[in-house]
């Protein structure tokens, strides 16, 4: 008869390997969402210090609002914005951009608002279908504006950072495809090399592209702008063009402007796992985040064109003439989401706001976020930053005052921790035409009368004043 001692001792032994197995991987689990934590550094956040306080701005830093031709300027309508905004239901309350705000007729006036705000930068768009209505046509009087326009804030002491894409594409262009169409790049580099041409005594700052994820995502994965495909392959495919575009502008404006400071605005948002121990979750979010927030500047920084989300085609291809084109980054910020997995949501994984308060757009407004993204941008590049686009949809003005202020001692964080920032635009100078959302969101520091035309300063303009570098 066997002994059943020997029996017991193997289970024992099974026993105490399964605990050791378990505790193994208990602790590898415990490290790896400790490892993703580390890449996403919480922020030490005191609601007290920034209730009032004294930037100290750097010499030179730019402090300035923001604004995008198609969304200001009013008559523009030879762009696809302008055709895409009579389709039904594709604007909110069924608005068209129309007279938006009037800009082009009120450059003056307007400068002189910039003044008012003790703002010392401005960061505008060319609309290049008034530049170029037909392909191969310049638009001498539209370029003599701009030129004038530059003039005036030179005038007034304000530094002009010009966007040459924001969103918007000539119909003669969108028409072959856009931003997935073969000569896209070819055409925006020689729209940057006409600008360099006859405005480049009056830029230092160049921004080639603005958003081009927003516009990928937005266009090609969710349908709801211009041109409203869903489509992941083509999605990648304006992603790589986009990347292309941008490369070739750059060397077009560098041979023609040698000291052109060239970058581009690339919109941010805060991604976070909703459950800090839960892996997958970490996983999706550091996915999302390389992707949505980094993968266009991680190109031209490895000199590759890449691209690589779950459900895209996946995009690795050598670009080495993407190296050193850009001289700054700039983050456009306006929002934290928190990444959950959640079974019942397409992909299993749900992306929403987190506990804070919302704005008008329904976003959170989270001011640490941005502190977090000016430290990774400034760790991953080692190059200047600038904060491209900031700010709050508030009809009521009960945040605004708050947020501006928020915001700014997030930047002012940010120098402090060693991050070589040049500059900070507010979105935006006034109110204006939002894209899909028409003219109910308001983020203007001047609230905007549409029968009328007439600003006024909104809530907000007043803390924007204070902390200007030259009150």
């Amino acid at each position: 008869m066997t002994s059943p001692a020997p029996l017991v001792s193997r289970r024992a032994r099974a026993a105490r390997i399964a605990r050791v197995a378990l505790g193994a991987l208990a602790l590898l689990y415990v490290g790896t969402c400790t490892w993703f934590d580390r890449k996403r550094p919480s922020v030490t956040w005191s609601d007290e210090a920034t209730t009032a306080f004294d930037p100290h701005w750097p010499a030179g830093f730019l402090w300035g609002t923001a604004t995008a031709a198609h969304q200001v300027e009013g008559g523009n309508t030879h762009n696809d914005w302008s055709r895409f905004e009579r389709g039904a239901g594709h604007v909110a309350n069924g608005d068209v951009s129309g007279r938006a705000a009037d800009h082009w007729n009120r450059v003056a006036e307007d400068v002189a608002l910039m003044q008012a705000l003790g703002a010392n930068a401005y960061r505008f768009s060319l609309e290049w279908s008034r530049l170029e209505p037909i392909e191969g046509g310049w638009d001498d009087a539209a370029w003599n504006h701009y030129a004038a326009e530059l003039t005036a804030l030179r005038a007034a002491h304000i530094e002009p950072v010009v966007t040459l894409l924001h969103f918007t594409l000539p119909l003669w262009l969108a028409d072959r495809g856009g931003l997935t169409a073969p000569d896209f790049p070819a055409q925006f580099a020689r729209f940057a090399a006409e600008a360099a041409r006859r405005l480049g005594g009056q830029v230092t700052w160049w921004c080639t592209i603005n958003e081009p994820q927003v516009a990928m995502y937005f266009g090609y994965v969710e349908g709801t702008w211009p041109p409203a495909r869903k489509d992941n392959a083509q999605a990648v495919a304006a992603f790589d063009g986009m990347l292309r575009a941008h490369a070739q502008a750059a060397a077009a404006l560098r041979t023609i402007d040698r000291d052109a400071k060239i970058g581009l605005a690339s919109n941010m948002i805060a991604f976070e796992p909703a459950h800090r121990w839960n892996l997958l979750e970490q996983a999706i979010t550091s996915i999302v985040t390389d992707n949505f927030n980094w993968a266009f500047y991680d190109s031209i920084r490895d000199g590759r064109r890449q691209f690589a989300m779950p459900g895209f085609p996946t995009l690795d291809e050598p670009a080495p003439e993407l190296k050193g084109t850009i001289d700054w980054i700039g983050i456009n910020y306006y929002r934290r989401n928190l990444v959950r997995f959640a079974p019942g949501a397409p992909g299993m994984v749900s992306i929403g706001n987190g506990p804070g308060p919302l704005s008008d757009a329904g976003v959170e407004i989270y001011p640490q976020g941005l502190l977090s993204l000016l430290r990774e941008g400034a760790r991953r590049y080692h190059l200047p930053v600038v904060v491209t686009e900031n700010g709050v949809a508030d009809s009521s003005g009960r945040h605004r005052p708050a947020y501006v202020r928020t915001h700014a001692w997030a930047a002012r964080q940010a120098i402090a921790d060693g991050v070589d920032l040049r500059g900070f635009f507010h979105w935006s100078l006034m109110d204006n035409f939002e894209w899909a959302e028409g003219y109910r969101a308001r983020f203007g520091l001047y609230a905007l009368d549409r029968a009328t035309m007439a600003r006024t300063p909104a809530a907000g303009a007043e803390e924007f004043r204070r902390l200007a570098p030259a009150r």
